[in-house]
């Protein structure tokens, strides 16, 4: 990415085409607390190779060990951790030699974490859980949320993953508001989308 750092971020890009970590500087104030700017889109879209146009926002709060994710969405998403760190996953579901391939890092405030913000690119598949007691997920689409997308979760424990979750991890499935969702092994996922 040659001469288009637009601000005051950097870039680290990842294994996955298109997935990149995003480390926003933080101006810290003496007695008004913090100000960061997560992402430039325009930047966003070096990386993607196509221009992203923010469509959605939503946050999400889960408590420490509660594994969210493991669906297929149908867009692009920037996720930023604005306090707390967690302990991040994505699966590339494209179609091609890297398809069924896992990597994990840390992402928010903490040791491991080089990072604030991911770009997951669209046929990737991201899960996280909190290692923290407390933690705020904020996300940007590039199309809003579609609900069957979560109708499928990929079994994020299969070990054909090759993840090692956090000690205590365990997977949350809303089954109350999904009554036919489906959990499959990374096998029967790349089926599914023949």
């Amino acid at each position: 990415m040659a001469n288009t750092k637009t601000g005051p971020r950097e870039y680290r890009p990842l294994a996955l085409t298109g997935a990149v970590l995003i480390k926003p500087k933080v101006y810290q104030g003496t007695n008004e607390g913090w100000t960061m700017e997560p992402v430039d889109f325009s930047e966003a879209g070096n990386y993607l190779g196509y221009r992203f146009d923010p469509r959605s926002l939503y946050a999400i709060s889960a408590p420490k060990g509660a594994i969210r994710g493991g669906h297929l969405e149908s867009r692009s998403k920037l996720v930023t951790i604005l306090t707390g760190a967690v302990f991040y996953v994505l699966v590339d579901m494209r179609p091609g030699e890297n398809q069924g391939n896992a990597i994990s890092f840390y992402l928010g405030e903490s040791e491991e974490a080089w990072g604030k913000s991911v770009l997951v690119p669209e046929g990737v598949i991201d899960a996280w859980v909190p290692v923290t007691e407390k933690m705020m997920y904020v996300s940007v689409g590039d199309h809003p949320y579609n609900a069957f997308d979560s109708l499928v979760t990929l079994n994020l424990f299969d070990p054909k993953l090759g993840v090692k979750w956090p000690m205590g991890s365990q997977p949350h499935h809303d089954t109350e508001h999904r009554p036919n969702h489906q959990i499959l092994d990374v096998s029967q996922f790349i089926e599914s989308l023949k």
